[in-house]
């Protein structure tokens, strides 16, 4: 409401200093294009709750994909460090199951040795 207080004298002084048309024309039609974007502004708050779908604008979609390219990318690496884990896990396993079972073939030959 400060800005109307404003408004009046400053409409007053710029008629007291009588002014061109040109000017007038002018500051009327910036007067207009201001109440026209304080009206349409108020109406798009107003009626935004009431929109059924938002649509979004070409950079919104690009980087929507964007970052769904980076997460699938992620996933992607994650999946695979998972998978070499795994599969050194298994190699590891393997080893020292092989490294147990001739330990053992070891022990009992030479059981076998000292038994006969």
């Amino acid at each position: 409401m400060g800005s109307m207080r404003e408004l009046i004298p400053f409409a007053r002084e710029i008629l007291a200093q009588r002014p061109s048309r040109g000017l007038l024309k002018v500051y009327l039609l910036g007067s207009v294009f201001a109440v026209l974007g304080t009206v349409f502004g108020l109406l798009e708050t107003v009626c935004h709750p009431f929109s059924s779908g938002e649509t979004m604008d070409a950079e919104m979609v690009l980087m929507l994909a964007r970052e769904q390219r980076t997460i699938e990318a992620e996933m992607r690496g994650q999946e695979e460090e998972d998978e070499e884990l795994v599969q050194e896990t298994r190699a590891a396993t393997q080893s020292m199951n092989l490294d147990q079972t001739h330990r053992l073939i070891q022990r009992s030959m030479s059981n076998r040795l000292h038994a006969s």
